[in-house]
């Protein structure tokens, strides 16, 4: 697998419908940010892998950013990893706190 682009209320919804199946990862990031692309280094395993991974760069899709934020709650920041199951955020964390261990930690934890 890799990263699913989020770039319209659609992406977002099918994001959210996927999130029923399983738990997914939401990653929303600044294409422009050192700090982003580090944590994108971080996430990146995780979009190999089995979970899907969903990622929104937030220049390029500014209100799906929004949409975000407003449906799910939660206060935008970028880098930011949302974990989201059943619709509903199960884990946040943003900035240097993204690391691939916190967001592997959040999803065993999410699935047990």
């Amino acid at each position: 697998m890799a990263f699913h682009p989020l770039t319209s209320a659609d992406d977002f919804a099918d994001a959210l419908a996927a999130s029923h199946d399983q738990p997914i990862v939401l990653y929303k990031h600044s294409a422009t940010c050192p700090l982003s692309a580090r944590a994108r280094r971080e996430v990146q395993p995780l979009a190999a892998g089995e979970v899907p991974t969903y990622e929104v760069v937030v220049q390029q899709a500014r209100p799906v950013s929004n949409q975000i934020s407003d449906e799910l709650g939660i206060r935008h920041e970028t880098p930011q990893v949302l974990i989201v199951h059943n619709g509903t955020v199960v884990f946040d964390t943003s900035h240097s706190a993204v690391t691939t261990k916190a967001v592997q930690e959040a999803l065993q934890a999410a699935t047990a």
